[in-house]
């Protein structure tokens, strides 16, 4: 279970979000980061943007907690 502004750098983001609900920032190897809320096993991405300033070499995924449900 995630904690609200916790970082995690995992290689396989199904794995890492199987199970939680609330509103997270998950940051692609390719630069892409998602804003997302998991509620209920339901997916709904709110923002995208693509920052190719921050592109990496590795294949992890950063997700952060940002927010839990009300």
């Amino acid at each position: 279970m995630f904690k609200l502004n916790e970082k995690t750098v995992v290689p396989d983001i199904t794995l890492a979000l199987e199970g939680e609900e609330g509103a997270f920032l998950v940051s692609a190897p390719t630069g892409e980061t998602l804003e997302i809320r998991l509620e209920d096993g339901f997916v709904q991405v709110h923002c995208s943007v693509f920052l190719p300033g921050a592109r990496r070499s590795d294949e992890l995924w950063t997700i952060v907690k940002i927010g839990d449900l009300y």
